[in-house]
């Protein structure tokens, strides 16, 4: 309601707000990405350079620059956890769950398989000479225990019933799962089919605070072990950024900016017996919860 009337009394007043909202969006998401750049080593830069992240999931193309540079910029976040909180040995199996272009699993030089329901995801896969499954998350077609640990991006709030998704992995997994999630102020439940011009699939169901996610994993075999926000918008970085976040924060909407979420949250959670509880520490970057 509020977003329609600025749109309005903008429109009226010759002022075109998508534009302006919109190279805010590049501008800003494209200076957070060239910082963790600067800081990447040799190996993951070949890694992007061989990946076209236009291309990232297998269904979709990626035509905004704004949004290439957030997935690039979220991509290097994942990519980070993953090395620092993730020692595998060489017959340790993993695996990624809802995987749409395999970039994790050769981040990790490992053998993995991917899974994902979404026939484009899968030919995608194949295409790029990924071992892959076509199957649903929350029946997974592995034997107890088989699969050191799992990768789930950008999945847990598509699905139904998370808490059946975590108990099934925790099946399959011996050791732990990599989760990230839009990081949210407040938990959010979506209603059924919310945007029609958009596959049911693409939509999300729940969107967990950190509170209530971890206040969710209490009903599954996993603990925490370590966590990280990653913030791929930045309101700090001008003066005039600041000004526009500060409005669409207060009129239009806290959690997102043009449709991106500004911050994710990641995580590792083991199986008791398997956690480091020296890691056990929220990385924020920086960052304060729930600005």
């Amino acid at each position: 309601m509020i977003k329609s009337c600025v749109k309005s009394v903008a429109k009226k007043i010759g002022i075109d707000t998508h534009k302006i909202f919109f190279d805010i969006f590049e501008r800003n998401a494209k200076n957070v990405m060239k910082k963790k750049c600067s800081r990447i080593d040799i190996s993951i830069k070949n890694l992007l350079q061989a990946e076209n992240e236009r291309f990232h999931y297998g269904d979709v193309v990626i035509l905004e620059k704004a949004s290439e540079y957030a997935l690039t910029s979220f991509t290097l976040d994942r990519i980070e956890f993953i090395r620092k909180n993730l020692s595998l040995k060489d017959d340790d199996f993993i695996a990624d769950l809802g995987d749409s272009n395999g970039i994790f699993l050769r981040s990790c030089q490992k053998e993995g398989i991917s899974v994902n329901i979404s026939d484009p995801a899968v030919i995608s896969l194949h295409g790029r000479g990924m071992e892959t499954v076509k199957a649903h998350i929350e029946y997974l077609p592995f034997k107890d225990n088989s699969i050191h640990t799992t990768f789930l991006f950008e999945t847990l709030e598509h699905v139904p019933n998370p808490v059946l998704l975590l108990n099934e992995i925790g099946r399959v997994c011996s050791e732990s799962v990599i989760i990230s999630i839009p990081f949210v102020k407040r938990t959010k439940i979506h209603p059924y089919n919310y945007d029609p011009g958009r596959p049911i699939y693409q939509h999300h169901i729940f969107e967990f605070n950190r509170e209530d996610f971890l206040t969710l994993i209490t009903h599954t075999p996993f603990a925490l072990e370590s966590e990280k926000i990653a913030r791929v918008l930045d309101e700090n970085i001008l003066l005039y950024d600041r000004f526009i976040f500060f409005f669409w924060d207060l009129l239009i909407e806290h959690d997102t900016f043009c449709g991106c979420f500004k911050k994710f949250y990641i995580c590792k959670l083991s199986k008791p017996g398997k956690i480091n509880s020296s890691q056990a520490t929220l990385n924020t970057g920086g960052d304060r919860e729930g600005d």
